[in-house]
């Protein structure tokens, strides 16, 4: 899938994209189907609140699943991603994190850059997310806010704020996210399951907590360009990969085609 010459201007303006409805409804229920099992198994990368045990979220669902090892690699996400870094792509980061209803989960307002920069020695903000909704994103369940336009001014001031989980976020003040807001105001992509959004890896924003009865759940890659692989990294592999292969498409009905395989699609 090729994103048009107005998509990518919208992208180089706002420093995101949404795309409604991306993946159908059939595709959706083949990832849905797997996070039952991916969030009762017992692995470090399976990430839980340790007091409350509410589950946050899963990494590297890669090794584990084949379903999200196909969707790493479906054409829908990685050609617009060679389209806006122009240039192949790894795998940095990928996960799910995962907003149970009436939840505590959050994120405080940040720039993933400057952590990528800080903990992975990421060298420059030639990277940049893309999330799939596995469920239907309202106002109540936890969506994520933007500024747009944010990304334009670069890395900003942060300073790093312990939060659960396995490193310090670092996250921006309030008279920084103040003065941006003036001056771009505050948006959030919101639609139904199969809907994404890219994101610049400079983008100022946050999520609240789930208010709703409803389940919040979105996949995030984090890609990066092949030259511009990360030099120092202190985390985990699963928080930060040491594999800089570039990723490699599959055909556009890989997750109805290997998505119920036993074994990872490669």
């Amino acid at each position: 899938m090729k994103l048009s010459k107005s998509q990518i201007e919208t992208f180089n303006r706002d420093g995101f994209l949404f795309l409604p409805e991306l993946f159908s409804e059939a595709e959706i229920n083949i990832l849905k189907a797997e996070l039952p099992k991916i969030f009762s198994m017992d692995r470090e990368e399976i990430e839980r609140d340790e007091s409350s045990e509410e589950i946050r979220g899963a990494f590297a669902m890669h090794e584990y699943s084949t379903a999200f090892a196909a969707l790493l690699r479906h054409p829908r996400l990685l050609e617009p991603a060679h389209q806006i870094l122009g240039s192949d792509v790894y795998c940095h980061q990928y996960k799910i994190i995962t907003k149970q209803a009436f939840g505590h989960l959050d994120f405080p307002w940040h720039q993933d850059f400057a952590s990528w920069h800080a903990h992975d020695g990421m060298p420059e903000p030639k990277a940049m997310n893309y999330a799939v909704f596995l469920d239907d994103v309202n106002e109540f369940n936890g969506p994520i806010a933007f500024i747009p336009g944010s990304h334009q001014q670069g890395e900003l001031s942060s300073i790093p704020e312990a939060l659960p989980g396995i490193t310090p976020l670092y996250t921006m003040s309030v008279d920084t996210i103040k003065a941006l807001a003036e001056e771009n105001g505050i948006v959030s992509p919101k639609g139904a399951a199969g809907s994404a959004v890219f994101f610049h890896s400079c983008m100022a924003h946050t999520s609240a907590p789930n208010i709703s009865p409803w389940p919040r759940n979105i996949v995030y890659l984090t890609c990066n360009r092949t030259d511009n692989y990360i030099r120092s990294p202190t985390r985990p592999h699963y928080y930060a990969s040491r594999t800089f292969e570039p990723i490699r498409a599959l055909p556009d009905n890989c997750l109805s085609k290997w998505g119920h395989d036993q074994s990872p699609a490669h």
